[in-house]
């Protein structure tokens, strides 16, 4: 079984005790750069866990313990093999779990001979000491059926290797011992070295039979992979092996492990690309609604560019929507209802008794058979308070059903009044109006970090914290605004141009969140923050800043890419606050999924979707996302909606018809063919009515289970 890499990569980062990167890279071999501290891995194919562990811990274990010194005038190989027994003892006593897997991934790879111990060797007396350590640390006290021996000389040596702590100890000792095995073959030229008893001594550990090492973690930091700056290659193995005594400073299972790693490499492996989430300065992009209100005000109400017929109409469009807001209410105070009783269920289903202490006179008579003789009280449970973050989507093709979209939103804010929930509105939008545009170029941007458009801004239109006649002024000029922009009631010029619609940056806009959260809830009790996207669409295609750089008018700038436009590229997307990274996809159908998806891996909040769409767009979305399950068609055809969990990135997401969703409760239309409107007529109108009201409460009573 493969191991999902991008994912158990995160190993690394939990492994290391201090501020560590780690990243897969089409490169052969492991290397740590001390300056960055990135951990560079190639990237493997068909490894399991346990030796995906084990390649992983190990070389954290080098970044953490391994020194970027040279191996003055002890062999290279000598102090591989130790340092590796050195590096392996002390994240085993670090990460005990980690045991387990060095042992049964060495075993696995000594099953597929990745020290070529069948092909070079016939007999254990033909091994050279530095190969029966090397192989004593990693394989075991066995290994392919043979127990590994050491006569009482060659015990001290693998007593002392067992105990080294210091990379200076494991110089020492690579010396001493080179000299040793270089002494003992000029005594003995035609002496093979005999086995004798087995070993069963154990190092301090207690636990000789796990040890994991590889070479590559010898990488220094430039990558060269020799962590002697001075040293030759590690991969000239002599491959005769009838030589093999002529060459007592060499380990042959050490370089043949070094040879044999690159078979684990997929050199048919995509590009993988690093990305972090960009830092967000909210000043840059968020215009306050005091801006919005005084620019909106002058606009509609002192400038009548076009005279008297502007004046009509606003004056129109303010007793339609005054007319709304009076039979709205009943809608309002049903969902206000709803949410009380829902709430006291909840309260009710928390509470439990508890004994006070006081005896209950009344209960004496049965001392005799039970001891339960004391009051009880009721002990309620505190619900969370909540707080509601709406993202609204302010792009081109939410004209055919904004005005409906901002009759919902109403009826919330309303509710949310009623019952004293806060709550804030923001407007997610990409225009080129305004002096609100971004944070300017990308030469400031940081490279390798998610982009975010240059003509990206949040409207703040509305927050809880507004006094009331300030609200329901800002709420007349919004709702002349849309009605401005989503119908043909007004010239073209006659609603204010640089609050017009634009496109769907709703990454960006959730890249924004947390900061917009930590803003909202500074000095609330909140507890539990839902955040509401009201969109009808998927996000813009993220981008990002690639490290390449361009030249222009005297400044660089990093050059942007689509993620879309790179397919033949794996992305990791990482939060630089908690540390959490995944693999995201590049699909441009897939944005608001992963976008969303990853922040509620870092989140606590409930994401909440609800998506404004045709029946043959909730089909699309149905079948895209592996649900097309007849459960959804028959909600839709009955309920006028389809409720989905956890599949498209949401806690929840909600598909409803993106027409005729913000009737009020007096909003009855008929269309009669003649004069007067036959029965069948008035019949038909009225259950249509009947349908849009059932349907707004199904949908109400679904929010209110959420938040209650």
């Amino acid at each position: 079984m493969s191991v999902n890499t991008e994912v158990k990569g995160t190993l690394a980062k939990l492994l290391a005790t201090e501020n560590l990167h780690v990243e897969h890279r089409k490169i052969s071999t492991a290397y740590f750069n001390t300056e960055t501290r990135v951990l560079a891995l190639p990237i493997w194919k068909d490894v399991t866990g346990d030796v995906y562990d084990l390649l992983v811990g190990h070389e954290v274990g080098h970044a953490l313990y391994t020194p970027n010194l040279d191996f003055g005038n002890a062999p290279k190989d000598y102090v591989n093999v130790i340092e590796d027994a050195r590096v392996e003892q002390k994240m085993k006593h670090l990460y005990p779990g980690l045991r387990k897997s060095f042992y049964l991934g060495y075993q696995e790879l000594n099953k597929k001979d990745f020290f070529n111990l069948r092909s070079t060797y016939k007999k254990l007396s033909d091994w050279k000491l530095i190969d029966r350590i090397n192989i004593y640390f990693k394989v075991g006290t066995v290994c392919n059926d043979l127990p590994l021996n050491f006569n009482a000389e060659e015990q001290v040596w693998v007593d002392r290797i067992a105990n080294a702590e210091t990379y200076e100890e494991v110089l020492q000792l690579a010396e001493e011992l080179y000299a040793w095995v270089k002494d003992d073959a000029e005594q003995n030229p035609d002496v093979p070295t005999p086995p004798t008893k087995p070993n069963n001594s154990t190092s301090a550990d207690g636990d000789r039979e796990y040890s994991p090492q590889s070479s590559d973690e010898k990488e220094d930091a430039d990558g060269s992979g020799d962590s002697n700056p001075t040293g030759g290659n590690d991969k000239d193995i002599d491959s005769d092996l009838d030589d093999v005594d002529d060459n007592l400073d060499q380990s042959d299972t050490e370089r043949a492990w070094n040879d044999n790693q690159y078979m684990l490499i997929d050199d048919d492996a995509k590009e993988w690309i690093y990305l972090d989430l960009p830092e967000v300065n909210l000043d840059k992009v968020v215009v306050p609604y005091k801006v919005i209100q005084t620019k909106l005000e002058n606009h509609f109400m002192h400038e009548n560019v076009d005279g008297e017929a502007f004046t009509r109409s606003v004056d129109k469009t303010t007793d339609v929507y005054k007319k709304y807001k009076h039979d709205a209410q009943s809608s309002v105070n049903y969902l206000v209802k709803q949410f009380e009783m829902k709430k006291s269920a909840d309260k009710y289903s928390r509470s439990s008794e508890s004994r006070t202490g006081v005896i209950n006179t009344n209960a004496l008579y049965k001392y005799k058979l039970t001891d339960d003789i004391f009051v009880r009280s009721n002990v309620v449970s505190d619900g969370k308070n909540h707080g509601l973050m709406f993202l609204l989507d302010w792009s081109g093709s939410m004209s055919n059903c904004m005005m409906d979209t901002i009759k919902q939103l109403y009826n919330l804010m309303w509710f949310c009044r009623k019952v004293q929930i806060p709550f804030e509105v923001y407007a997610f939008q990409s225009t080129m109006y305004g002096e609100y545009s971004q944070y300017g170029d990308n030469h400031k941007a940081k490279r390798n970090t998610l982009g975010i458009s240059k003509s990206f801004r949040l409207l703040q239109l509305f927050t809880s914290s507004m006094k009331k006649k300030e609200l329901d002024d800002q709420m007349l000029l919004i709702w002349i605004q849309c009605y401005g922009m989503c119908s043909n009631y007004y010239t073209a010029h006659s609603y204010c141009r640089e609050y017009t619609l634009g496109g769907t940056p709703l990454a960006e806009a959730v890249i924004c969140i947390r900061e917009l959260v930590s803003k909202f809830t500074k000095n609330k009790s909140i507890q539990k923050v839902n955040v509401i996207a009201l969109t009808d669409g998927e996000s813009n295609p993220m981008f990002y800043n690639a490290e390449k750089l361009t030249t222009r008018y005297g400044e660089d700038y990093w050059n942007t890419s689509l993620l879309c436009h790179n397919l033949n590229k794996v992305f990791i997307l990482r939060d630089p606050v908690t540390g959490y990274q995944r693999r995201i996809e590049a699909s441009p159908f897939l944005t608001t999924k992963e976008i969303v998806s990853f922040y509620r891996e870092i989140t606590d909040y409930n994401w909440i979707g609800f998506r404004l769409c045709s029946k043959r767009e909730a089909n699309t979305m149905i079948s895209f996302y592996g649900n097309d399950s007849q459960e959804y068609h028959t909600s839709w055809s009955k309920n006028k909606f389809i409720e989905i969990h956890n599949k498209c990135g949401f806690t929840v997401q909600y598909l409803m018809p993106n027409q005729n969703i913000g009737f009020g409760t007096s909003d009855l239309e008929v269309k009669p063919k003649k004069e007067v409107a036959s029965k069948a007529e008035l019949t038909r109108a009225f259950k249509k009515h009947m349908g849009s009201k059932m349907t707004n409460k199904t949908i109400l009573n679904k929010f209110v289970e959420v938040i209650a």
